[in-house]
Formats: C-alpha cells, sequence, structure tokens
C-alpha cells in the first residue's frame, strides 16, 4: 500500500505528466522487486493552505491524484481515491468542522484516521471476492496451473 502526495501536492513544479512518469518509475522498482505483489495506491486526502486570504484548497492536489490514477492503472495497480472518498475538493473544511481533521488543514485527527481506514477496509473487502477470482485468472492464464499451487495460501 503507497500512499504520498500530500506534500508533493504543495510543489507547483508538478505537471501530471512529470509526476506520472516519476510515479510509474516507483511502481515498476515494487514490481520488480515482488512480481506477485498486489499494489494498492491510496491518493493524497483534500488539503488546504493558509494564504493572505486565509484558508484556500491547494490545487496542487488535482495534479497528483490524477497522476497517481493513471500510472497506477497503467501499471496493474489498484487505486483509491481518498479525496473523493472525503467528499471530494475542499471537503478538508468539514473535516476539520466534524473534528476529524486538524486545524492544519493537512492531517486528520485520531476519529478522522480511524474513519478513512475503516472506510479503506471496508472498500478492500467489499471487492476481495472478485480480486481473488481475477487474481486467479491471471495467475492460471501465465502458468496454466491455479494460482493455489503457486502459492502457500
Amino acid at each position: 500500500v503507497l500512499a504520498y502526495g500530500t506534500n508533493e501536492a504543495g510543489n507547483t513544479g508538478w505537471t501530471v505528466e512529470r509526476y506520472r512518469t516519476l510515479y510509474v518509475q516507483l511502481l515498476r522498482r515494487l514490481r520488480l522487486a515482488a512480481p506477485t505483489a498486489t499494489i494498492l495506491v491510496l491518493g493524497p486526502p483534500d488539503r488546504y493552505i493558509h494564504t493572505r486570504k486565509g484558508w484556500t484548497v491547494l490545487t496542487g492536489i488535482d495534479t497528483i491524484v490524477e497522476a497517481q490514477r493513471e500510472a497506477a492503472l497503467g501499471e496493474g495497480c489498484a487505486f483509491w481515491d481518498m479525496r473523493a472518498k472525503m467528499g471530494g475538493s475542499g471537503s478538508m473544511r468539514q473535516w476539520v468542522q466534524a473534528g476529524m481533521g486538524s486545524p492544519d488543514y493537512v492531517h486528520f485527527t485520531t476519529p478522522g484516521y480511524r474513519k478513512i481506514g475503516d472506510a479503506v477496509f471496508r472498500d478492500l473487502m467489499s471487492q476481495y471476492d472478485i480480486f481473488v477470482k481475477a487474481r486467479e485468472a491471471v495467475a492460471s492464464a501465465h502458468t496454466g496451473e491455479p494460482l493455489a499451487r503457486h502459492t502457500n495460501n
């Protein structure tokens, strides 16, 4: 499970293409090191920055989410859009007001982290049977044998 991007979104030098290229390289290194691993990319949460005008949505999150989604899907990895699960762009304000986001408008509080963790768990488990069948089909297509013969599961 990879969860990057919150800090990188503050760097205005990133383009979708540049960040996607970097992320594809990372995913390929991981795939080379662990060819049968299942990789889940967690996109960054919504985030604000403080400016002279007050708190404003950090638009760099858009770039990071798009680049990570494209890289993950292009490399056969799962992508979970945390910001979308939170409620989309600008949702961190509601999380802070509800006591689930920190006053820095970047991090979660303990209840917020629990809520996100529960959401990831629920979404993963709701798709687990589909995943197992798909993984079995892919393994069988490559080897001609059921996956169970190739793992200790």
